[in-house]
């Protein structure tokens, strides 16, 4: 199961971790996971919900001129919150 990867990401939503930090490596560490077919023990819901946030860090753009479905860092921060249903 992806303990992992949920605490990675709660890191990063409780702000431990800075989104330059967070979305390069979530993206590597999912794509690990996924390749060594660890995520296939996940039940559905938390596959996922990993799956989003990967979708999530993929989107992050630090520079300011990004589009406008991409995000910066306090767009990312919320949305994970909003995928680990923290407050």
């Amino acid at each position: 199961m992806s303990q992992d990867l949920t605490a990675f990401a709660r890191m990063f939503a409780e702000g431990s971790v800075s989104a330059d930090d967070f979305a390069s490596d979530y993206i590597d560490r999912w794509k690990n996971e996924r390749d060594d077919e660890r995520l296939l023990a996940d039940p559905p819901e938390v596959s996922e919900a990993l799956s989003s946030i990967f979708c999530l860090a993929d989107l992050y753009n630090p520079e300011s001129d990004r589009e406008e479905y991409e995000y910066d860092e306090p767009k990312l921060r919320q949305a994970i919150k909003a995928v680990l249903r923290l407050r």
